[in-house]
């Protein structure tokens, strides 16, 4: 998988949009809400990095390593524990969440990481959505719109998609129980 990306155009959580006077909304400052991360946290245990984020969004998510726009989930390698967990909102603009699915699957097929979990848009549409259920145990779509965060931890407006959870690993009965109470969960067949 090619999981190339320009640099200059990564927007992590966080992220300012343009120069550090630009007033517009990052459209990348979209924060998972507590609820939903103690669903992924009691499948997982635990999350031990969070790949596109930045130090305000991970007060809220609590991971114990991100990567941010200056130490690239691009460039560098994931597996930074023995069996580590992952949680991923991936950034949006520039066309980064393909990339980012990328990468994701690259590194969880390459042993980086054993148990995972993506949160994104349910655009069945798209490769990148078509990549994560090819390669996933399990998916939850939202019976609901995610009211999603921004950094002063307000709900963000303009919300309009569903999502989907997706997940790696071989908790399959667990992600299934725990997140049902966000929507249908189903097994891709493969």
């Amino acid at each position: 998988m090619n999981s190339k990306a320009n640099t200059n155009k990564l927007a992590y959580i966080g992220a300012l949009p343009g120069s550090a006077s630009a007033k517009k909304r990052d459209s990348d400052s979209w924060f998972t809400p507590p609820e939903y991360l103690a669903s992924v946290k009691d499948v997982l245990g635990t999350i031990d990095l969070d790949p596109f984020s930045s130090e305000t969004a991970n007060e809220i998510v609590g991971a114990a390593n991100i990567f941010t726009k200056e130490n690239s989930a691009f460039e560098n390698d994931w597996k930074v524990t023995e069996n580590m967990k992952v949680f991923m909102n991936p950034p949006y603009s520039a066309g980064l969440c393909g990339h980012s699915v990328n990468r994701f699957i690259e590194q969880y097929q390459a042993g980086s990481f054993v148990e995972g979990i993506v949160l994104a848009n349910n655009a069945t549409d798209t490769k990148w959505f078509s990549a994560l259920v090819a390669c996933c145990n399990a998916i939850c779509f939202t019976n609901h719109r995610i009211s999603f965060w921004n950094a002063d931890r307000k709900n963000v407006s303009g919300n309009t998609r569903g999502q989907a959870f997706f997940y790696f690993g071989e908790k399959r009965p667990r992600f299934k129980k725990v997140f049902a109470k966000h929507g249908f969960v189903m097994t891709p067949t493969k």
